[in-house]
């Protein structure tokens, strides 16, 4: 063992000390802990904190405060980092080079973004694993506007302890860029995008293994508010014919504009008849789309509706599937008063034969609810996924087929469990009340005010 001053300059080594009994490799030198002379000068030396140098070969070694003044401390920790040194190592995680959260996130995207398939592409020629643009820009603004300022932009990834992780919740909640506080819903896929980054830098040998990951024993308490808002059918039946009041009020505005808000305005009502993904229908072109005629009504007042079969594109997030839609008149409109009619051109297009994007729509949308103040009407926040809740809801309403359902929808089963199981008891209102003499329910909900009749014991008799 050697005890004393080492280094030159300004950065003289204090209190240097080998010990002997410790090593990183089993060829390599001692373990040294020390004191600097350049840090912490306006404290005496034995309240200055201790740095170790663990020697690795090829290399310069790593050097660290151990944040502690007492060498018994010191020994204690240097003890407890050159293990977890020896086990980094034998992983091949590069232990002397820092791996800041920043530039793990960097690494981690370069390696999402290879995975980017084409616009037109599906899962079939790009891969099973591959994946669309916008869920590359949903991760990515997750990790960066999220993970980075939670851990810290230049901390070392590899010294982040386990325990960090049960801060997130509370951090996140705290921490909102837009809106309210993040859903249940939202922070359980934050939480995913994070273990999976995690996850690749330990693959790669950007941080060391761990046996458990970051959130393994998350316990979120869900609550109503993890479903997404949308209109209940009463709520809808108030709102519909709002829009057409607004659509006429755009009128005066260029042609351009007035044919956006058009084009906006058919596809609101062709969206809330077919469940369909707002990514989904601005793929639609003319040759994806086939209507029909739907008689509807009894033989002494029937009447006919226009309902389509729509192809959707291999390319959406569940890939290639037929949709039967409700509701084609509003993509007919779209179709013969467009100027660009060829099978290859897109069914809601701009009057340069353009598609909408998903964010043109949701702007529109947007303008639809603030001019019908459904917001403040409803108290909910709606968004154009709306719309495709709505569908489901209604559809379960009327006796579809959760199999049926799905299909169309393109989800599984699963998917109407997690996020329609609410309404299972509401649906099934008539089974779970039914008595003898029922004649059934009118579909309305009660509101304050109104007149309803009390049934007399004798019937439950």
């Amino acid at each position: 063992m050697t005890k004393g001053k080492r280094g030159g300059g300004s950065k003289h080594q204090l209190l240097w000390e080998e010990v002997p009994f410790l090593k990183v490799e089993k060829t390599g030198k001692p373990v040294a802990i020390y004191k600097r002379e350049d840090v912490q000068k306006d404290l005496p030396l034995e309240q200055r904190n201790y740095y170790a140098h663990f020697p690795i070969r090829g290399t310069r070694g790593k050097r660290m405060s151990l944040l502690v003044a007492e060498r018994e401390e010191a020994l204690m920790r240097v003890q407890e980092e050159a293990v977890n040194l020896r086990v980094q190592l034998a992983q091949g995680v590069t232990v002397v080079i820092k791996t800041t959260v920043e530039d793990l996130v960097a690494k981690f995207l370069a390696y999402k973004r290879s995975r980017i398939r084409g616009e037109w592409e599906g899962k079939g020629e790009a891969g099973r694993k591959s994946i669309t643009k916008e869920r590359y820009a949903l991760i990515e603004g997750k990790l960066r506007n999220y993970l980075v300022p939670f851990l810290g932009a230049k901390t070392d990834a590899k010294s982040i302890p386990i325990r960090k992780w049960s801060e997130w919740e509370t951090w996140r909640r705290q921490n909102v860029r837009r809106g309210g506080a993040p859903k249940a819903d939202t922070l359980l896929n934050e939480m995913g995008h994070i273990r999976e980054c995690w996850k690749w830098g330990m693959e790669q040998g950007q941080i060391p293994f761990a046996p458990v990951l970051p959130f393994n024993d998350e316990n979120l308490v869900t609550d109503d508010k993890v479903r997404r808002d949308t209109w209940e059918l009463d709520e809808w039946n108030r709102f519909k014919s709002k829009p057409a009041k607004w659509l006429r009020e755009q009128e005066s505005k260029g042609e351009d504009e007035y044919w956006d808000c058009f084009v906006a305005y058919q596809m609101l009502f062709f969206l809330s008849n077919n469940g369909m993904r707002v990514g989904e229908v601005v793929k639609v072109r003319r040759k994806d789309i086939r209507f029909y005629e739907r008689k509807l009504g009894d033989r002494t007042n029937s009447f006919k509706r226009l309902g389509a079969l729509v192809q959707v594109h291999k390319s959406t997030k569940t890939g290639a599937r037929e949709v039967n839609s409700m509701g084609g008149e509003f993509a007919m409109r779209v179709y013969e008063k467009a100027t660009h009619k060829r099978k290859d051109d897109f069914l809601f297009q701009h009057l340069d034969g353009s598609p909408f994007t998903t964010r043109q729509f949701g702007t529109l949308f947007r303008k639809i609810l603030k001019y019908t103040d459904q917001e403040e009407v409803t108290g909910k926040r709606l968004v154009p996924y709306s719309l495709r809740h709505m569908y489901a809801t209604t559809r379960l309403q009327h006796g579809t087929s959760h199999n049926a359902l799905c299909e169309n929808m393109g989800v599984g089963e699963s998917y109407l469990k997690v996020h329609y199981s609410h309404y299972l008891p509401r649906l099934a209102t008539e089974d779970l009340t039914r008595m003898r003499n029922d004649i059934g329910l009118d579909g309305r909900f009660l509101r304050e005010g109104d007149d309803f009749a009390v049934m007399d014991d004798e019937v439950t008799k």
